[in-house]
């Protein structure tokens, strides 16, 4: 299956599932503040194939501006490559 790679500055890397809908959507998407936006980032996050626990706590104590930055551009970015790839998928 499809994984979103992610590694953070500090050498963590992050096989991450593609998220649902849901998640993408309506809770990534849709974010007003900061507490929504880290928290869907850690949902999100949190379905990784390394078994780490992401929390909102996580990602505001581990993610650098960089890596946030990095990640709201780089998914978004994965997920259109993707959906191009394979659109039945």
């Amino acid at each position: 299956m499809r994984r979103f790679k992610f590694t953070l500055d500090n050498g963590v890397t992050l096989n991450i599932m593609p998220p649902t809908l849901r998640m993408y959507y309506k809770e990534l998407r849709t974010a007003e503040n900061d507490a929504q936006l880290f928290g869907a980032v850690a949902h999100i996050c949190n379905r990784n194939d390394e078994n780490i626990e992401i929390t909102e706590e996580y990602i505001i104590d581990n993610f650098t501006t960089d890596d946030f930055r990095r990640f709201m551009r780089e998914l978004p970015s994965w997920i259109e490559n993707e959906r191009s790839a394979n659109p039945n998928s």
